[in-house]
Order: structure tokens, then C-alpha cells, then sequence
């Protein structure tokens, strides 16, 4: 599992300089910057707002008593993004550009719904220590010297 993290530390940013240069050989060089710019700072802006409206949805859902569990994952969602879009270059930007789109998102929650079951506690009743103890009388001499 390690030869998987340490090969895509080096094919991320490989495969980003090289849709990089293929950009910039397709638009112009200058083109090609202002692009990467222009759409991190849109995907920002876009962040911040999905942010703040998820996190209003959330707090909502709290004040009604129950829990925000979808709010939950759309905020990890725009997190990611948030940290995606920092990365220099275009694939970074895509893939966080996605995940800031709400029906992207609801089809990643379906295909993590059908591929992950969720266990929740195993038992059902009151929760039950087993456990041994013994009682410790006071001392009556020490009492009396002070």
C-alpha cells in the first residue's frame, strides 16, 4: 500500500505539469497562468459561499436537535476542495471544481452509500461493566493522630 501513496506523489504532479504544458502550447503561455489563476480564485469564491451556506444548513439542523450528518460530509467535500484548489495546476482545479457542485457531491454519497455500511454500536440494551472491587475501611489510628 505504501508503492501506491509513494507512486501517486510522483504522477500527481507529473501529470499536472504536463496538462500545464499542453495548455500553454494550446493557449499561450500568459493564457495559461491567467487561466490557472482566474480559476482558483472563482473555485475560492465558491468555496466560501458553500461553506458558509453548509455550515448554516448545519447549524439549523443542530439547533432542531439532529444531527447534520449530510451537512457533515458536504463541508469534508468543500474542505477538499478548498485544499485541492491551493495545489498549483488544472487537474487539481477540476477535481475540486467538481466537488463544489451539489449533484457531483450526491452521487458521490450514493456510490460511498453503497459501498460502505456503516456498524453502528452492537448491542442494543444498557451497557453492562463487569468489574471487581474491594471496600477499604478507614483507618482508625490514623484518624486520631493529628
Amino acid at each position: 500500500m505504501a508503492w501506491l501513496l509513494i507512486v501517486a506523489v510522483i504522477a500527481i504532479p507529473v501529470a499536472e505539469i504536463a496538462v500545464f504544458i499542453k495548455t500553454a502550447q494550446w493557449v499561450g503561455l500568459l493564457a495559461a497562468v491567467l487561466l490557472a489563476v482566474v480559476g482558483a480564485l472563482v473555485g475560492l469564491m465558491l468555496v466560501r459561499a458553500q461553506g458558509l451556506r453548509t455550515m448554516m444548513r448545519a447549524k439549523t439542523l443542530i439547533d432542531r436537535g439532529e444531527m447534520p450528518v449530510m451537512e457533515m460530509f458536504d463541508g469534508l467535500c468543500v474542505a477538499l476542495a478548498g485544499g485541492l484548489l491551493i495545489l498549483p495546476g488544472f487537474l487539481s482545479d477540476g477535481l475540486a471544481l467538481l466537488l463544489l457542485l451539489p449533484p457531483v457531491r450526491g452521487l458521490l454519497k450514493l456510490w460511498l452509500a453503497r459501498h460502505f455500511v456503516v456498524a453502528g454500536p452492537p448491542q442494543s440494551g444498557p451497557t453492562i461493566i463487569d468489574g471487581d472491587y474491594h471496600v477499604v475501611e478507614p483507618d482508625d489510628q490514623r484518624i486520631g493522630r493529628d
